[in-house]
C-alpha cells in the first residue's frame, strides 16, 4: 500500500530502518492540519503531550489511548471530533509482551500482509512550551485484542484495515462517534507473529538481531 503523503517528509527521516521506536520518540505520521487542503505526512512524538501540560512528562503516561473511553476522556474526545486531531501512525510491526512464568516476560512482534505498512489509527496535538518551539506528538488508539494477539495480550493497536478506513478517519466531515466506529481489532487471517528479543525491551537496542530471539546475546 502507498502513501503518497510521505513525499512531504525528507527521504532520509521516513526510510531509516527502525526495528525499536520507544515512547518518546519520533513516529513517522499522516495527519490532516486545519489549513491543509489534503492529508500531509509529519514526525510527531509518541506519547500525547495535552495543550494544557506544564511539562513533557505528561506525555509520557499517554502513550495509548482506550477506543472504549475514546470519545469520553477529557485529553481525547476534542482530539477524535476533528480531522485536525486524528492521525494514522505508520508501521511494518508492532511488539506485545506475553507472561511466561517466574516473572519472566516474552516479546512478540506482530505484522500485517506479511510485512506490509499498515496504518494504526491515531490522535495527535500542538504543545506549546514556556520556551522553544511547539511539539506535535501523538497517542495510538487501541482496542480488544483480535484471535491472534488474544494469548499474548489483552490488548492490541487498533488497526484500520484498508484505504477507505484510513480516507474516513482523517475525513473533515466524519464526526467523533464515527470515527470511534473504525476502532475495531484487526481480522486475524491478515495478521503473523513472531517471537522477538527480550533485548527489545530496552529503548536504547536497535537493529536486524532484535527479531530473532536467539540473538539476545549480542546486547
Amino acid at each position: 500500500m502507498g502513501f503518497s503523503e510521505l513525499k512531504a517528509l525528507p527521504e532520509d527521516r521516513i526510510f531509516a530502518e527502525r526495528f525499536n521506536v520507544a515512547p518518546t520518540q519520533e513516529v513517522v505520521a499522516i495527519t490532516r492540519p486545519p489549513d491543509s487542503p489534503s492529508p500531509t505526512a509529519e514526525l510527531l512524538r509518541w506519547g500525547l503531550i495535552p495543550h494544557w501540560a506544564k511539562s513533557f512528562d505528561d506525555g509520557v503516561k499517554m502513550i495509548n489511548a482506550r477506543s472504549e473511553t475514546i470519545s469520553e476522556k477529557p485529553s481525547y474526545r476534542q482530539l477524535i471530533a476533528t480531522a485536525a486531531g486524528r492521525c494514522l501512525v505508520l508501521a511494518d510491526g508492532f511488539y506485545e509482551w506475553e507472561s511466561v512464568g517466574g516473572g519472566t516476560k516474552q516479546p512478540w512482534r506482530f505484522t500485517v500482509d506479511g510485512g506490509a505498512v499498515f496504518a494504526l489509527a491515531g490522535l495527535c496535538t500542538t504543545w506549546q512550551p514556556e520556551e522553544g518551539p511547539p511539539v506535535r506528538s501523538c497517542v495510538v488508539a487501541t482496542t480488544e485484542p483480535n484471535q491472534l494477539v488474544e494469548p499474548i495480550h489483552n490488548r492490541m493497536p487498533a488497526i484500520l484495515a484498508d484505504r477507505d478506513q484510513m480516507d474516513g478517519w482523517l475525513d473533515p466531515t466524519v464526526d467523533a462517534r464515527s470515527a470511534a466506529a473504525l476502532l475495531k481489532p484487526l481480522d486475524s487471517s491478515r495478521m503473523q507473529k513472531e517471537k522477538a528479543a527480550r533485548a527489545v525491551g530496552k529503548p536504547g537496542n536497535e537493529g536486524p538481531a532484535l527479531l530473532h530471539p536467539e540473538q539476545d546475546g549480542l546486547f
